[in-house]
């Protein structure tokens, strides 16, 4: 995402609801990109596809999508059809509330889904629709109604728990589903989301599963078609291709953010996967 918000004249930031008009403001398409914030989508009617980190996506009709900020996106296509609302928050406004009535529990609970991706029925759907009709009626009208900030920390929390309540079943549901073998690459996919630009090295990962480089190599091969480094390596390259056409980060910064030992290294890494240089990559953006 840009590094800016739409909405950016309404009085109350911590909160923001884009629509299907308003999206590409925030949300690029076409390469990747690291939002600002982390964010819920409701898609009420058309198709979207894209990538989260290595992962493609196709959310339809009747679908809720978690956006997680440490994450990297690509939005590959968009039906014009689409009807979608973008409910996107800051940390300090879950913390504030958090603190307020205990809710970090139910926060966690869905960060810590299995699935990124929900279907539910339309009739489902219709009621978060229209609670964020009204949250996002009192983040416009903020400054001229007592209580406001209460009333949007209300319907927040209304959409907040009645998510909680579709995904954890279906979280517990699949991870009850899944082999050995899956939990293993599962977990390492989770490992390496959470800390690829600290480390790429496969023992670190396989250190922290406690097996084997030579079994963690074998089993993600198994699962995924790809080695452990493949993986680790798409999500750098991702990073690096976020970080070369959303922010004017310098080249040099870049390679040091990712963990290259120079920026010779990061430009012979970049070149290798995709046969054009960082400075070229970037020159496509200006």
């Amino acid at each position: 995402m840009k590094n800016t918000d739409s909405n950016t004249n309404n009085p109350f930031q911590e909160v923001v609801v884009n629509d299907e008009k308003t999206i590409f403001e925030i949300v690029p398409v076409g390469h990747p990109y690291r939002p600002i914030r982390s964010s819920i989508l409701f898609v009420k009617k058309g198709r979207l596809l894209f990538k989260e980190q290595i992962t493609e996506i196709e959310a339809t009709s009747n679908t809720i999508i978690l956006f997680d900020k440490k994450y990297v996106y690509e939005t590959i296509e968009m039906s014009e059809d689409i009807e979608l609302r973008l409910v996107s928050y800051n940390l300090e406004f879950i913390q504030k509330i958090a603190l307020k009535l205990n809710k970090l529990k139910v926060y966690d609970n869905l960060k810590r889904q299995l699935k990124r991706s929900f279907t539910t029925t339309p009739e489902e759907l219709e009621l978060f629709w229209q609670n964020i009709r009204m949250l996002n009626y009192y983040i416009k009208n903020f400054h001229n109604i007592e209580y406001a900030r209460e009333i949007v920390e209300n319907y927040f929390n209304i959409i907040l728990y009645h998510l909680v309540s579709i995904t954890s079943p279906k979280h517990h549901d699949s991870l009850s589903q899944m082999t050995t073998q899956q939990a293993i690459a599962y977990n390492f996919l989770i490992l390496v989301s959470e800390n690829y630009l600290h480390d790429k090295s496969v023992q670190f990962y396989a250190d922290q599963l406690r097996i084997s480089i030579r079994h963690l190599s074998t089993v993600v091969k198994e699962i995924t078609s790809k080695t452990p480094n493949e993986i680790i390596g798409e999500f750098i390259l991702n990073e690096a291709k976020a970080q070369l056409s959303s922010t004017t980060n310098p080249i040099r910064e870049i390679a040091e953010l990712l963990k290259f030992s120079d920026q010779y290294a990061f430009a012979h890494f970049f070149k290798r996967h995709l046969n054009i240089s960082p400075t070229q990559y970037r020159a496509q953006f200006k």
